[in-house]
C-alpha cells in the first residue's frame, strides 16, 4: 500500500469548515449533556468558539506547514473552557506529526491522534477516563488500525468516525457521574460529531442526515439531557470561576508550571511549550493564579466565567416543567435583577433579556413561549413599550393560555412575582399578581442624556434625576444624592425599601449609603442589591 500520498492544505481547511458546521448544528445538544467536570452547559459553545476563532484566512494558507502552524497557535490562543483547551491538542498533534518527516500523509494524520491523546492525558494532572480524552485515545487506536486496511483518506476517516461513535457510547461505563446523570460525555460527543462531519463531507453523502444518525446512535438508550435528580443534587454546590489564559515567555518549564499552577484550583488543563502555556483552571479566587502566572511570563487572552451562575442557568434550562400549571416569562436585564426573579418565583420563571434600550420582538417572545411546557403562561413586560408588543402577541395567539400582567417597570414586575405561586391556579395567580401592584411605591435614579423639561421641571444634560411613582421628583449632580433624597421620601410611608444598584453605580460596600438613607428612619429596613441593570443607576421598590 502507498501511504505516502500528501494530504493538501485544502483538505484540512475543508475539515475545519466541516467541524464548524457540525458544532453549529449540535452545539445546544452537546451543551445539554454537559455534566463533567462541571454541569454548566457550555461544552458545545466552547468547542464551537474555539474552532470558529481559528477559521480566519485559512484559504490563503496554501502551504501545509503554514496552515498547521496557524491552527496550532490559534487554537491554543483562542481555546475556550476545558473542552476547548483539550480540543487544541488535536491541532498540536497535526503540527507535531508533520514536523517528524516534513510531510503530511494519512500516516501523519493517524499519528496526530496518537500525539493528541498523549498530550491530552499529560495536560491533565488527574486524568479521568470516560471523557473527551478517552475518545481521543480510542480514535488514535482505530486510526493506527486503519492504516493497515486502506491507503485512502476517506477509508481512514470512516474508521475514525465509526470508532468515535462506539467510544462515546461507552463513556457512561467508564465514568460513574455520566451514568448517574443518564448521559454520554458531552466533549466526547462533540469530538465524534466533528469526525463524522469530516468523513461525510469528504464523501459528500447526506451530511445532515448522517450526522443525526450518528448522534441518535450515541445517545441510544440514554437521555438527550441531564436527569432532573442529578441537576437538583448539584444545585447548591460552589464551583467558582472558570479561568482561562495564556502565559508567554522564554524557557518556560511546562511540566514544572503544570504542577505548580494545578495547586491553585480544580479541573486544571495545562498545555503548551517553552514559549507559550495555555491554562484552564477552576478557582474560587482567580487573582492568586494570575498573580503567580504574571511572575513567570506575560498573561494574556484572559477569559473568566462564573460557573455558579452557569450551573444555575443550565439547571433551570434542563428541568422538566410539565407539572407547573402556570409559568412566568419576565423580560428584564441585569444579573442581580434576573437572580431576584428566579429566586422569588422558583422553577416556574423564565427570563427574556431586554429592557428600555433593548425591546424584544414578538418573534423573540414567541420563541420563549414555545419552549414552555406549562399549560398557562403569564408574561411580565416590565416596560410600557414591551407591553405593547406583548399585547400584539396575545392577539395573535390562537389559544387563551397567555395573559399579561401589565407591569410597566422592573419594580412592578418584582412586586408581582412576590405574589406568584406555581401551585395556584392560572386565575388565582393573575388576580394576586395584579392586586400586588396596588400596594407598592416605586422610584428610579438615572442620568439625563439631553436638556429637557419634564412635569414643568428643567433637567440639564448630564444631570442625575429621580422619579417617584412616575413623576419627576428631583435633580442632583450625583446619583447618590438623588438616591438619598427620594429614598427618605419613600420611607416616610413604607416599612421596607429595596434598592437595585445598576452597573454604573456598584460599590464594594454600601454601609455608608445605607446609614445616610436611614439617618432618621432607624425603625425601617433598607435592602441594597447589586442589580447590575443598564440605564438606571438605581431602581427602588417600597412596600
Amino acid at each position: 500500500m502507498n501511504l505516502n500520498k500528501e494530504i493538501s492544505s485544502n483538505e484540512i481547511t475543508q475539515a475545519i469548515k466541516a467541524f464548524i458546521f457540525s458544532l453549529n448544528l449540535y452545539k445546544e445538544k452537546i451543551n445539554n449533556l454537559n455534566v463533567f467536570p462541571v454541569p454548566d452547559g457550555d461544552t458545545g459553545t466552547n468547542m464551537l468558539l474555539t474552532i470558529k476563532n481559528i477559521d480566519t484566512d485559512l484559504d490563503s494558507l496554501v502551504d501545509i506547514k503554514s496552515l498547521l502552524s496557524h491552527l496550532r497557535q490559534s487554537s491554543l490562543m483562542e481555546a475556550r473552557g476545558n473542552s476547548g483547551v483539550i480540543l487544541s491538542q488535536f491541532f498540536q498533534g497535526l503540527l507535531s506529526s508533520y514536523e517528524v518527516n516534513d510531510s503530511f500523509t494519512i500516516s501523519e494524520l493517524a499519528e496526530s491522534f496518537k500525539i493528541a491523546a498523549k498530550n491530552t492525558r499529560k495536560s491533565l494532572p488527574n486524568p479521568v477516563d470516560g471523557t473527551m480524552m478517552t475518545v481521543f485515545e480510542d480514535i488514535a487506536d482505530s486510526a493506527n488500525y486503519g492504516l493497515h486496511e486502506s491507503e485512502k483518506l476517506e477509508d481512514l476517516l470512516e474508521i475514525i468516525a465509526k470508532s468515535s461513535i462506539i467510544s462515546v457510547k461507552n463513556t457512561p461505563n467508564k465514568l460513574d457521574i455520566l451514568k448517574e446523570a443518564g448521559v454520554v460525555d458531552s466533549g466526547g460527543l462533540g469530538l465524534a460529531m466533528m469526525m463524522n462531519a469530516w468523513y461525510y463531507t469528504k464523501i459528500q453523502n447526506n451530511i445532515e442526515d448522517n450526522l443525526e444518525k450518528a448522534y441518535s446512535e450515541m445517545i441510544s438508550g440514554l437521555s438527550d439531557k441531564v436527569s432532573k435528580s442529578f441537576l437538583e443534587s448539584n444545585d447548591e454546590l460552589e464551583w467558582g470561576n472558570c479561568t482561562v489564559f495564556t502565559i508567554s515567555g522564554n524557557d518556560l518549564d511546562i511540566d514544572y508550571e503544570r504542577e505548580q499552577i494545578s495547586k491553585f484550583g480544580r479541573s486544571p488543563v495545562i498545555t503548551g511549550d517553552s514559549t507559550l502555556i495555555k491554562v484552564h483552571i477552576h478557582v474560587l479566587d482567580e487573582t492568586k493564579v494570575i498573580d503567580y502566572s504574571n511572575n513567570i511570563g506575560k498573561v494574556d487572552n484572559l477569559f473568566i466565567q462564573n460557573m455558579d451562575n452557569q450551573t444555575k442557568d443550565f439547571s433551570r434550562k434542563n428541568r422538566d416543567y410539565t407539572d407547573i400549571e402556570t409559568s412566568i416569562i419576565s423580560i428584564c436585564d441585569g444579573d442581580g435583577i434576573i437572580d431576584a426573579f428566579f429566586e422569588t418565583g422558583g422553577d416556574g420563571v423564565h427570563i427574556i433579556q431586554g429592557g428600555s434600550k433593548n425591546n424584544p420582538s414578538i418573534k423573540n417572545i414567541m420563541e420563549e413561549v414555545n419552549k414552555i411546557k406549562s399549560p398557562h403562561i403569564i408574561i411580565l413586560p416590565n416596560n410600557s413599550n414591551i407591553a405593547t408588543t406583548v399585547k400584539q402577541l396575545i392577539e395573535l395567539n390562537e389559544n387563551n393560555n397567555i395573559h399579561m400582567v401589565n407591569t410597566s417597570s422592573i419594580q412592578q414586575g418584582l412586586a408581582s412575582i412576590f405574589s406568584y405561586d406555581q401551585s395556584s391556579s392560572f386565575e388565582s395567580n393573575i388576580k394576586d399578581m395584579e392586586d400586588s401592584l396596588l400596594d407598592i411605591e416605586e422610584a428610579f435614579v438615572t442620568v439625563s442624556t439631553r436638556d429637557v423639561v419634564f412635569d414643568g421641571k428643567k433637567i440639564n444634560k448630564d444631570d442625575f434625576f429621580s422619579t417617584l411613582n412616575d413623576k419627576i421628583y428631583d435633580t442632583d449632580a450625583s446619583p447618590e444624592k438623588a438616591l438619598v433624597s427620594v429614598s427618605r421620601d419613600l420611607l416616610k410611608r413604607n416599612e421596607i425599601l429595596t434598592i437595585f444598584v445598576g452597573h454604573e453605580s456598584i460599590l464594594d460596600n454600601y454601609d455608608e449609603l445605607e446609614n445616610e438613607i436611614l439617618d432618621k428612619f432607624t425603625d425601617k429596613e433598607v435592602v441594597i442589591v447589586d442589580g447590575n441593570q443598564s440605564y438606571y443607576n438605581y431602581l427602588l421598590l417600597a412596600e
